[in-house]
């Protein structure tokens, strides 16, 4: 069993209560991101893109402690960033685990076989390792050679350790499907407790744009890989959430279901989007239009998501109604889905490239240098700041400066909220602007990832190994 029997029990007495309440809306898992910053800049991540200031910031133990017990989730997920890389993240770790709280560590794993003496087997403890296929499609995937050999060797090592380990896997359009399937089949090799798996969101700044999949796509590749299963393949996800991937099943976004809470606060609407942030999580609940969110509620930016962070909590949520009840036990059953049309698609693939090119420059205008002053363009030159990856600088009517990153924005209200340097959050009112300034490198820009790109292949020509994609290669 790819979950512990009291990790289950846990999860169902909380799922039933809060039925039983009449509670709609209500947090299964706590995504908490303690740092956004990583090792790795993967070309299909829009994650790592903020200021240097941003970057070097990071959630104390107590404010993670604090965040868990706000929302009341029984599992929390510790992605980022690269959790590792916090300097107290056993601290975080042990005060989860001392609270009873089932922990997914999300890591690349680079940082794991040197961290593993900080942390103790448990069975609330899991390290979920980002995996994204086989050894040159990871490597190509993550922008790192040889990052497929350390994680696995770090895997093993955790195994043989005694630590749960589960792998998380991104799947991008033009995937070799008998190479995931081949995949699979290396992780239970090694010993993992379980498989997650998910589509690319397609976030708009991520470098590589071409191998995001749209809904259709996503699940004629879900059908060819999860159907014709070997008995051996273990997946950590609800079973109803597969078939959704493979279109066996419609599920509605329940983004409340995995709140993401990181160093700006709570992220509005979900772990993905950033459209904002709240102080408080119930002020997230009672704040947000939720209808604006989700497949079906017409949202550009939604329409092609199918990630478990926004549809797996709608499948653990179906699983304990009426009928959900019998599709799970049914799923668990009758868990290898023959296909015989699958099969055939797959037998008549023909052996993919890798897929991930890390030179597919985004596509993006910098504001870098440009001034807004008059009256009638700073609105709109505000709307453009908050989804500047860089630090502005706004001047207010009485002569005052403010330099810091947009994370939030009312429009409502019309106010902004700007983190500056020393990590004050400011509010400022639209009013009060009197010039607009965007003076930090946009860290989204094309050209920035062109830069990056550049300086790997003179470090490569030069000798070196191991070599890192991240933003301070330039610095």
């Amino acid at each position: 069993m790819p979950v512990p029997a009291s990790q289950m029990w846990t999860v169902a007495s909380y799922v039933l209560k809060q039925k039983l309440k009449g509670r709609k809306r209500y947090p299964l898992v706590l995504m908490l991101e303690p740092l956004y910053r990583c090792n790795l800049a993967c070309a299909g991540c829009g994650k790592i893109q903020y200021p240097g200031h941003i970057l070097k910031r990071e959630l104390t133990p107590e404010e993670c402690f604090h965040a868990v017990e706000e929302c009341g989730v029984p599992t929390v997920a510790i992605p980022g960033g690269e959790p590792l890389m916090h300097p107290r993240i056993d601290e975080i770790v042990r005060g989860l685990v001392a609270r009873k709280k089932y922990v997914y560590l999300c890591t690349n794993a680079l940082l794991l076989k040197e961290k593993l003496h900080l942390f103790t087997p448990s069975k609330y403890l899991t390290f979920s390792v980002h995996m994204d296929g086989e050894k040159e499609h990871h490597d190509l995937s993550v922008c790192k050679e040889g990052g497929y050999e350390i994680a696995l060797e770090a895997i093993r090592e955790a195994v043989r350790a005694g630590f749960r380990v589960t792998t998380n896997t991104t799947v991008f359009e033009g995937v070799d499907s008998q190479s995931v399937r081949a995949f699979f089949s290396e992780m239970m090799d090694a010993g993992v407790e379980g498989m997650m798996i998910s589509p690319g969101y397609s976030y708009d700044k991520a470098p590589d744009q071409q191998h995001f999949t749209g809904r259709e796509g996503n699940q004629s590749m879900f059908r060819k890989i999860l159907s014709n299963r070997d008995a051996r393949w273990r997946f950590n996800m609800s079973p109803l959430f597969l078939e959704f991937l493979m279109g066996k099943r419609n599920l509605q976004c329940t983004p409340w279901g995995m709140p993401a809470y990181g160093i700006f606060g709570w992220q509005k609407p979900c772990y993905l989007l950033q459209d904002g942030y709240t102080d408080t999580f119930q002020e997230l609940l009672d704040s947000t239009d939720w209808r604006k969110y989700g497949y079906e509620s017409g949202n550009a930016k939604c329409a092609n998501c199918m990630l478990h962070s926004g549809y797996e909590a709608s499948a653990v949520d179906y699983t304990f109604s009426f009928q959900g009840v019998f599709a799970t036990v049914r799923a668990m059953l009758f868990s290898q889905y023959r296909d015989a049309g699958a099969l055939h698609q797959i037998q008549a693939e023909k052996p993919q490239a890798a897929l991930v090119q890390i030179d597919a420059i985004a596509p993006r205008a910098t504001w870098k240098g440009a001034e807004i002053a008059a009256a009638d363009q700073l609105a709109a030159g505000l709307e453009q700041a908050f989804d500047y990856r860089g630090d502005v600088t706004i001047t207010l009517q009485g002569g005052e400066s403010i330099e810091g990153y947009i994370f939030d924005r009312d429009l409502a209200a019309a106010t902004m909220r700007i983190m500056t340097k020393a990590g004050r959050k400011i509010t400022v009112r639209y009013a009060d602007v009197v010039q607009l300034s965007f003076t930090g490198r946009d860290m989204a820009d094309g050209r920035s990832w062109e830069a990056w790109v550049r300086k790997y292949a003179e470090r490569k020509a030069a000798g070196e190994k191991n070599i890192e994609l991240v933003p301070e290669m330039l610095d």
